[in-house]
């Protein structure tokens, strides 16, 4: 059997040499691994922590629960606001003052209120117009009048010009006379028919008959005067 000749020292030496820098490799591949593994995590923190909070995001997220607690506290106020408002408004007032009507003790003529009113403001030919007087009392008293000296009467005028066309008592005594109470907070009503003829104080003969058209009407105690009713003619 033929041995083989030995290589010569030069090319074990560069073998060893080639093996030595191929282990060195991959211990310095092994290291490096390791440092990657388990001191990756640490190499990082200005990425994966927190910032701290600057006063400026402290303060402008401390706000608005700032305000969200302002806003209760105001609707708080304003809740208490309106519950004492309405308590208020259903509690009687003992300040308020009464209404001066209502408060006077003694009446006068001047205190009366008078109104007129009719049955039918728009009077077919051949009915009679009927006119209504309403004495209010509005005050505390009992308003006694003398009606001999403050005549009660019913008065009519033209629309167009004013002119007193009849009064109940050109010709005949008031529907009322002598001395008259008028009972505190209650009505007392009169009420006098119209012929339909002109009329004046003294002048009862002849009188002519008034013409289709517009009128009003007012009832009067004293120089105490209503408002004036419209009514027509036809």
């Amino acid at each position: 059997m033929t041995q083989k000749k030995p290589l010569p020292e030069e090319i074990y030496k560069r073998r060893r040499v080639a093996a030595l820098i191929i282990v060195l490799v991959l211990a310095v591949v092994l290291i490096w691994a390791a440092v990657a593994a388990f001191g990756g995590s640490s190499d990082e923190p200005a990425d994966t922590a927190a910032p701290a909070p600057t006063p400026e995001q402290t303060s402008s997220s401390a706000a608005p629960e700032t305000s969200e607690a302002a806003s209760e506290t105001a609707a708080e106020a304003s809740a208490e606001g309106a519950s004492e408002s309405k308590a208020a408004e259903s509690e009687p007032s003992s300040a308020a003052p009464a209404s001066s009507e209502a408060a006077k003790k003694t009446c006068d003529l001047a205190d009366l209120q008078v109104r007129t009113s009719m049955l039918n403001y728009s009077v077919p030919e051949g009915e009679l117009p009927k006119f209504f007087m309403t004495v209010t009392n509005p005050t505390a008293a009992d308003c006694k009048i003398d009606l001999d000296k403050n005549l009660l009467r019913f008065e009519v005028y033209k629309m167009a010009d004013n002119q007193r066309v009849w009064s109940d008592t050109d010709c005949y005594a008031s529907v009322q006379t002598g001395s008259q109470t008028f009972p505190a907070g209650k009505d007392v009503k009169f009420e006098a028919e119209w012929s339909r003829q002109a009329s004046k104080p003294g002048e009862c003969t002849d009188r002519p008959t008034a013409e289709p058209g517009a009128y009003f009407a007012h009832t009067v105690i004293g120089d105490n005067s209503s408002p004036p009713q419209d009514f027509t003619l036809r």
